[in-house]
């Protein structure tokens, strides 16, 4: 940036200058220029740093309605280690209940601009087994456009990968101990390789160690005939367990902007816990269990717009659980087998063309179909004798299932830029999402609005509008609206519903 230089030197002689360059279709802004008397916003970037330009890179630009943030600057200065606590540091970006929310609602978090049909605890999982120095920037939308395959905010994580430039390794070994009542170890290991057409990268991570908790009860238990039942309990819980992920990806630089892409990643974890209760009730219970996860991913990508890719995803988790149990004059003892595995396919194709003079058009299609086959079985440990029928009374019913879930969806949209100041995204998606309790069609349209008046203020409209229409005969009609409108000093919104 040749500007950042002539800033830093007329910011000696005025302070109230605030730092920001315009570049091509981007606008590099300083904390100063985005700070707002919007509450949303303001809580929105709160957390930046007060001067963002010190003759360096900015830390954030704003490009075509999302914010592109130069993550690894962010947190050059903070105690993260991987890539999910780096996300974390992002400003609006809050963790609760065990899960990420942007500006107080739900994200959607994809690597590398692909979304994955891995579940959203697996890609937690993955994304603490990836370094913070793998990082290169996060891109954040408030509601991304159709072609993202995505409803809603979004974060796309960009991980440092690249065929151009002279062959290069990079490595890195990473180990963390940790003392509670008992130790616990996390050992990683990860290499990437850049050549002239090809790049791959490997990581493995080890997390291992025991657990030890302790937890007293004292209560109250107050039935309707006016008696009162106290109890107390004295509850103890030891656990040890091993995961190992593991992650292998390659790209192949065809031509130029002609690519193939593939990516694996997998899983395989053990937990072994035994907890004892005393006071009250007497129990005690032991149980075991292991996961295993795969996930391929393969990508195509043509000079012409076309994308194309498959994706597959098998997860399986056996368990077991030995239950006894005496309260009083009542005594419960079974053992339990139950396993739940998935099987999940998606399939797509996507095509972008860029029209000149600032428009662009996009559509697609996205299949994806997956199987969940899940059983739990119980033994009553003193009748049945290891068989699966005759069950005594107080023993649950065994149980078995098999669901198949389709979702199929068609979307187009076009995107228009007027210069630097002004941009436009519309979209319409129509979804087709069929299980054996649902059979859903959701038409969701999308329009978002970015403009910029002056360099100090911006202004988002967003207008999702979606219609969920049951095809069962005995279902209504139903209708959701979600209209919300971000203006430098106003905020307006109406909380979405689900379908």
């Amino acid at each position: 940036m040749k500007r950042f230089y002539l800033l830093s030197v007329i910011s000696l002689f005025s302070a109230g200058i605030s730092a920001q360059e315009i570049t091509g279709g981007e606008r590099t802004l300083s904390a100063d220029s985005i700070i707002t008397s919007d509450a949303r916003l303001d809580s929105i970037y709160q957390s930046l740093p007060e001067v963002m330009i010190t003759g360096e890179r900015p830390v954030v630009k704003a490009s075509q309605g999302k914010l592109v943030y130069d993550l690894p600057q962010l947190i050059r200065d903070l105690p993260v280690d991987n890539a999910y606590d780096a996300v974390k540091e992002l400003p609006g970006v809050t963790e609760m209940n065990g899960g990420l929310q942007l500006a107080g609602q739900g994200v959607t978090v994809i690597l590398n601009g692909k979304v994955t049909t891995l579940s959203v605890e697996q890609l937690y999982t993955l994304l603490r087994s990836i370094p913070a120095s793998r990082i290169e920037k996060a891109e954040v939308m408030y509601n991304a456009p159709a072609r993202y395959q995505v409803r809603g905010a979004l974060i796309n994580v960009q991980l440092k990968q690249t065929a151009d430039g002279p062959s290069s390794w990079q490595g890195e070994l990473y180990g963390k101990y940790n003392q509670k009542h008992y130790e616990g170890f996390e050992e990683r290991a990860s290499l990437l390789y850049n050549g002239n057409k090809f790049s791959t990268d490997f990581l493995y991570s080890h997390k291992h160690g025991r657990t030890y908790t302790t937890t007293d009860k004292d209560a109250m238990h107050a039935l309707a005939d006016g008696s009162v039942y106290p109890m107390a309990t004295d509850e103890v819980r030891r656990g040890r367990s091993h995961t190992h992920s593991f992650r292998v990806g390659a790209d192949y630089t065809i031509a130029k902007d002609h690519q193939l892409s593939f990516v694996y990643n997998g899983s395989y974890s053990t937990h072994h816990s035994l907890m004892d209760i005393y006071g009250t009730q007497q129990s005690n219970t032991r149980s075991n269990s292991t996961d295993w996860l795969h996930n391929g991913r393969l990508d195509y990508r043509t000079p012409f717009g076309l994308k194309a890719g498959a994706e597959l995803t098998y997860y399986r988790s056996p368990s077991d659980q030995l239950l006894h149990s005496s309260m009083q004059d009542e005594e419960l003892a079974f053992y339990t087998e139950d396993c739940q595995r998935i099987n999940r396919w998606k399939f797509f194709l996507a095509q972008e063309h860029n029209l000149g003079r600032g428009w662009g058009l996009n559509y697609g299609a996205v299949y994806t179909t997956s199987i969940d086959h899940s059983y739990q079985y119980y033994y009553d440990t003193e009748k049945d004798a290891g068989t699966k029928t005759g069950v005594s009374t107080g023993i649950p019913d065994n149980m078995q299932s098999r669901r198949r879930e389709q979702t199929l969806n068609f979307y187009a949209g076009f995107n228009k830029s007027f210069g630097d100041k002004l941009s436009l995204d519309a979209s319409l998606a129509v979804e087709h999402y069929k299980t054996p309790v649902w059979n859903l069609i959701v038409f969701s349209p999308l329009i978002l609005l970015h403009m910029d008046k002056s360099f100090r203020c911006r202004v988002y409209i967003n207008i999702p509008v979606s219609f969920c229409h049951c095809i069962f005969k005995s279902c209504p009609l139903y209708v959701i609206v979600f209209a919300q409108h971000i203006f430098s000093d106003n905020t307006v919104g109406f909380p979405d519903t689900e379908c």
